[in-house]
């Protein structure tokens, strides 16, 4: 009698094997999302995870885990491994007909396009003799924009040479752009008369307006790294630097626009919206200047999208004649070399106004003595 009891027992405990193996991954299901499509370089996101499983049977020990790339830093550490990527895992107790959700914050400490495209689920035999796995596609990324950084002092001179290029300019009048009011003379035409002003001073007064002339500024971004010992640091800044500068300029009404000598793959192409028969295989960004927030959006995920493993194109190459004749040109490099300071200047010429941006490491010294219509200035970059 105990015999076939006992063999009962372990035909139910095959078969309750046989059928959990079979049935434990169905009707379950893991989600993750981030909680922002982008954000800046040192913001922080939240990654939701939510765990379903939508059938009656339990799963006692269920673990579940992903990895992503470890510029994406988990701030709750506890079951988290880091080597070339960061690997999340947690094990979780599901009932039938449950649902389980989580927030994970994540600090973003570099720009970058980052997914989370796998998760794989665990789970044990009765007698955690068997390990039983499920790979499952999730859908998470998000666009980390390059960090913003401080561009005032780069701004204040940027726009002293639009001051010095609008006064040098020959100027139709914009007659949707009051400036203010002034006494008539014999060469105003009579529409310009303000009755109104006229009759409070007992004299003609005419209205006035601002100049036709929109301020543009164009940025020339350089990402080559091309010696032995690599300056990650400072090819990161000049991008944030080319970031910024564009946020900042639309922000105060200006034109921008920018070009770059960074490479791109044919898929990462696809995302930014490259047309190839419009633009040039080494820019990403139309050759004139824009104030547009879908124009600003595109850029600073193509930025983002940016690696350096991609390469770049001679920086000649998008020193290219734009059709924003008109516009302060920003040069953003950090190989302050003589002969890039010569193509600098043979492309600026003589009429145009133009400023170098040029990153350095904290305590080095840079200087070159350029065109006077050329403005040197040199941003401090901290050693990683």
């Amino acid at each position: 009698m105990f015999i076939l009891l006992l063999a009962a027992l372990l035909l139910l405990l095959l078969g309750w094997n046989i059928y959990y193996r079979r049935h434990w991954y169905r009707q379950v299901d893991v989600t993750l999302d981030f909680d922002r499509t982008s954000v800046y370089a040192g913001e922080q996101v939240e990654l939701t995870e939510v765990i379903t499983n939508r059938k009656k049977l339990p799963l006692p020990v269920l673990e579940v885990g992903f990895h992503t790339r470890k510029e994406l830093v988990f701030q709750d550490t506890e079951n988290t491994n880091v080597s070339d990527y960061v690997y999340k895992r947690d094990i979780f107790a599901v009932l039938g007909r449950q649902r389980i959700t989580r927030k994970i914050p994540i600090l973003c400490q570099k720009r970058g396009y980052y997914k989370v495209e796998e998760a794989d689920i665990t789970a044990f035999s009765l007698l955690y003799r068997k390990r039983y796995s499920q790979a499952l596609t999730t859908n998470a990324v998000i666009y980390v924009y390059p960090a913003q950084v401080n561009v005032s002092e780069t701004m204040t001179v940027c726009e002293r040479m639009l001051g010095i290029m609008q006064c040098s300019r020959h100027l139709y009048e914009d007659p949707f752009t009051f400036r203010g009011i002034r006494e008539y003379t014999t060469s105003d035409p009579m529409k310009t008369i303000n009755w109104k002003a006229s009759a409070r001073t007992g004299g003609l007064m005419v209205n006035t307006f601002d100049s036709v002339m929109t301020q543009k500024v164009m940025l020339y971004l350089d990402v080559e790294d091309g010696g032995i010992l690599k300056q990650e640091e400072l090819v990161e800044e000049s991008i944030a630097l080319a970031a910024s500068l564009i946020r900042k300029c639309m922000r105060q009404g200006m034109e921008a626009g920018l070009l770059t000598n960074a490479q791109y793959r044919s898929e990462t192409k696809a995302d930014i919206g490259i047309m190839e028969e419009n633009r040039q295989e080494n820019v990403f960004c139309e050759a004139a200047c824009i104030n547009s927030k879908t124009y600003l959006t595109q850029i600073e995920r193509a930025l983002a999208l940016y690696r350096k493993e991609d390469g770049w194109k001679p920086y000649e190459d998008c020193l290219i004649q734009t059709k924003a004749e008109d516009a302060v040109m920003i040069f953003i490099s950090k190989n302050a070399t003589l002969e890039r300071q010569k193509m600098i200047e043979n492309f600026l010429g003589k009429e145009r106004y133009g400023i170098w941006l040029c990153p350095v490491y904290r305590g080095e010294q840079q200087h070159i003595d350029t065109a006077a219509n050329l403005k040197f200035m040199t941003r401090e970059v901290e050693k990683g």
